[in-house]
C-alpha cells in the first residue's frame, strides 16, 4: 500500500515536471515567433536599407558585419580589438553555412532568444517553483530590449543566452556535482568572457558555488581540486588562441581583446557622464569629453587607464565614488539608453515593440527588485546556494556594468536573471495568498511595499538624485569644480557637468544683459571657452570685465564654442552684452551649483557652461 502511494506520488511529480517543461516550450515558441515578427518589421523599413541589413559605417553593427565577413572569407588581419567570439566565431560560422545570409543570423539569434526564455523558466522553476518559472519565461519572451536587439549584428542576444546558460548549468552542477558538469560550466564561462569581458566578474561566484556545494555534498578534496582545475583549464583554453594571436602581433602579453582601456576610460574620466547617451534619442554617438582624450593619450604613453583611475580615486575619493554611485543607480532606471540602435529610432517602426509591454522595462525590473527585496532574508539560511548564486550574478553584473558606463545594450544580458527574481516574487505572492488567507493583509503590506520600492527605484530614483541631491553632493566632493590636466595641453577648469544626463538649461541672450562667473584658480589670465546655443546664426558683441568691446561670430546652428583671452579679477569673469545679431541662448547646468555664477543682479540656479584654459601646471 505504501509503495503504491509512493509510486503514485512519483508518477504525479514526473507528470507535473513534463507538463511544466512542455508549457515552457510553448512560451519559448511564442518568444521565437515574437522575435521573428519584430525582425520582419524592422528589416522591412525603408525597403531593406536600414540598420538590420545595411547599418551605418560608423556603427559597431557595420564593424561586426565587416569583421565577420572578413573572418568567414579568411581575410582577417590585425589584432582582435573587441572581444572576438561574436565576430570571429559565431557570425562567421552562421555565414559559412548560409552563404552570408543576414536572415540566417536573425533566425539563429531568434532561436537563442527563445532558448533564453526557456532557460529563464527552468532556472525560475528550480529556485521558486512553477509559477515563478512561468513568469520568468514570459517576462523574457516579451522583454522590449531583448526583442529589439534580435535582428541586429551586435552581441547582446548571444551574451544574454551565454549568461543564462552559465547560470543554469552552475545551478545544475551544484545539485549534481560531477567533473564533466563543471567542465561544461568552465567552457561556457570561457565563451561568455570571449563575448564580453565583464563576465570575469561572475567567475568568483561560480568558483565559490563549486566549493560550497562540493563541501555540502561531501565531495573529497581531490575531486574538488580536480573540478576546480578542469573548470579554469577549459575557461582559459577557449581564450588562449586569441590571446596568443594578440600577444604575437603587439609584442607584449595581451588578452583576447585590446579595447579595455578605451571602454574603461569613456566611463571613468573626471568629465564622464553616468550613461552613454540621453534616453529618448535615436541611435548615435556617445559623448567623448576632453578628459577622455587626455586619458587615452596617457595610456598610449604607458600609464594604463586603471592606473589613472587609481590616481583619481586616491586623490579625490569622494568625486570618484560619486560617479560610480550615479552609474550604479542609473543601471536600474527603466529607460533604455541608446547607442547603435534605439527604441526611439529603429524601435518606432515596430508595432510590437510600441504596444506589447506598456512601460517596457519598468514592470520586469520593478518585479525583479521586489523579488530581491523579499528573498533577502533567506540568504542567511543553509542550503540556499542557488539563491545566493542568483544574487551574486545580478550584483556582480551590476558592478561590472557600472565600472564602465551604462547603456541599454550593456544591461540587456542581465535582464533574464532579473526576470527570474521577478518570477520568484510573483510565485511567492500567489503561494502565500493561497496558503494563508488570514495573513493576506500583512502580505499585501509587505509585498506591496517591496513592489512600490521596486517601481520607485526604477522609475524615479535617478531623477530624484540628479534633481534634488546631485548639486549639493558635488559641492562636498568637488568643492573647486573640475580640473582637466595633462596631455601637453592647457589646464581646463570648469564647474558644469556633462551634457549627457546633465541639467543643461537655457537663458535668453539679450543686449544689456550681464553675467559673471568665478573660477577657483590662482591664475590672473587665461582663455575662456564659452558655449552658447545658436538658433539663428549671427554674432555677439560684449565687454569683458569692463574692457573694450569685442565681437565674436556664432556661425552655425546648434552649439558654438566662443574662445577669447580674459584677465581675471580674483578669478572672476564678467561679460556685458552690448549687441546681439541672430538668436542665441545662454547655457547653464542646473545640476551643479557652487554659487559661483550670476545672471544680472541675481545668483544663477546653476553654473554657466564656461571653462577657463590656463598654462599647464605640469606636463
Amino acid at each position: 500500500m505504501v509503495n503504491a502511494k509512493c509510486k503514485s506520488r512519483n508518477a504525479a511529480a514526473s507528470w507535473n515536471r513534463r507538463r511544466f517543461f512542455r508549457n515552457l516550450l510553448l512560451i519559448a515558441a511564442g518568444a521565437l515567433l515574437l522575435r521573428l515578427a519584430v525582425s520582419w518589421e524592422l528589416g522591412a523599413v525603408n525597403g531593406g536599407r536600414n540598420s538590420v541589413f545595411a547599418p551605418s559605417s560608423l556603427s559597431d553593427l557595420a564593424t561586426y558585419m565587416k569583421l565577420a565577413r572578413d573572418m568567414a572569407g579568411f581575410r582577417y588581419e590585425g589584432v582582435f580589438y573587441y572581444q572576438p567570439f561574436y565576430y570571429a566565431v559565431f557570425l562567421p560560422a552562421v555565414y559559412l553555412v548560409s552563404a552570408g545570409s543576414v536572415w540566417a543570423v536573425i533566425f539563429v539569434q531568434s532561436l537563442l532568444g527563445a532558448a533564453t526564455s526557456l532557460l529563464a523558466g527552468l532556472a525560475g522553476g528550480r529556485l521558486f517553483g512553477r509559477t515563478g518559472g512561468y513568469t520568468a519565461a514570459i517576462l523574457v519572451a516579451i522583454s522590449t530590449p531583448l526583442l529589439l536587439y534580435t535582428p541586429f549584428h551586435q552581441n547582446e542576444t548571444l551574451q544574454t543566452f551565454n549568461i543564462l546558460l552559465l547560470f543554469y548549468l552552475t545551478l545544475r552542477a551544484c545539485d549534481r556535482w560531477t567533473l564533466p558538469r563543471w567542465g561544461c560550466v568552465g567552457l561556457v564561462a570561457g565563451v561568455a568572457i570571449l563575448t564580453r569581458g565583464n563576465i570575469w566578474f561572475l567567475v568568483p561566484g561560480v568558483a565559490a558555488a563549486m566549493i560550497l556545494s562540493g563541501i555540502r555534498l561531501r565531495r573529497s578534496f581531490s575531486r574538488q581540486a580536480g573540478a576546480f582545475a578542469l573548470f579554469f583549464l577549459l575557461l582559459l583554453a577557449v581564450q588562449l588562441p586569441f590571446a596568443i594571436h594578440n600577444t604575437r602581433l603587439t609584442g607584449k602579453l595581451t588578452g583576447p581583446s585590446t579595447a579595455a582601456d578605451a571602454v574603461l576610460g569613456l566611463g571613468n574620466s573626471v568629465e564622464a557622464p553616468a550613461g552613454g547617451r540621453n534616453p529618448g534619442l535615436p541611435a548615435g554617438p556617445m559623448e567623448y569629453p576632453e578628459a577622455y582624450h587626455r586619458m587615452m593619450r596617457r595610456a598610449s604613453e604607458g600609464v594604463s587607464v586603471p592606473a589613472q583611475m587609481w590616481e583619481w580615486m586616491c586623490s579625490s575619493p569622494g568625486s570618484f565614488f560619486e560617479l560610480q554611485f550615479r552609474k550604479l543607480l542609473l543601471f536600474w532606471d527603466y529607460r533604455e539608453i541608446p547607442n547603435n540602435v534605439s527604441l526611439y529610432g529603429e524601435g518606432q517602426f515596430s508595432l510590437i515593440l510600441r504596444y506589447l509591454l506598456p512601460g517596457r522595462s519598468a514592470v520586469p525590473i520593478a518585479l525583479g527588485i521586489a523579488g530581491l527585496l523579499v528573498f533577502a532574508g533567506r540568504l542567511r539560511r543553509k542550503r540556499q546556494t542557488g539563491l545566493l548564486l542568483l544574487y551574486y550574478f545580478i550584483c556582480a553584473y551590476w558592478a561590472a556594468a557600472a565600472l564602465f558606463y551604462i547603456l541599454s545594450r550593456f544591461r540587456a544580458p542581465v535582464l533574464p536573471l532579473i526576470a527570474v527574481a521577478g518570477g520568484g516574487y510573483v510565485g511567492w505572492m500567489f503561494r502565500r495568498w493561497k496558503r494563508n488567507p488570514g495573513g493576506r493583509r500583512k502580505l499585501l503590506l509587505y509585498g506591496g511595499a517591496a513592489l512600490l520600492a521596486g517601481f520607485w527605484l526604477t522609475s524615479s530614483s535617478y531623477d530624484f538624485y540628479r534633481e534634488n541631491l546631485e548639486a549639493g553632493i558635488m559641492r562636498l566632493v568637488r568643492p573647486d569644480g573640475t580640473l582637466v590636466t595633462g596631455g601637453g595641453k592647457p589646464d581646463e577648469r570648469f564647474d558644469y557637468g556633462p551634457f549627457t544626463f546633465g541639467g543643461w538649461s537655457e537663458a535668453v541672450l539679450e543686449p544689456g544683459g550681464t553675467l559673471a562667473k568665478k573660477f577657483v584658480t590662482p591664475a590672473t589670465a587665461g582663455e575662456l571657452e564659452w558655449t552658447i546655443l545658436t538658433l539663428v546664426p549671427g554674432s555677439v558683441t560684449f565687454r569683458v570685465n569692463n574692457g573694450p568691446e569685442q565681437t565674436l561670430d556664432a556661425p552655425e546652428r546648434g552649439l558654438n564654442k566662443l574662445k577669447f583671452p580674459v584677465a581675471l579679477s580674483d578669478g572672476v569673469v564678467r561679460l556685458d552684452f552690448t549687441q546681439i545679431s541672430g538668436e542665441h541662448h545662454l547655457l547653464y547646468d542646473s545640476q551643479r551649483d557652487y554659487r559661483r555664477s550670476s545672471f544680472g543682479a541675481s545668483p544663477l540656479p546653476g553654473e554657466w557652461i564656461m571653462r577657463l584654459l590656463t598654462p599647464p601646471a605640469r606636463p
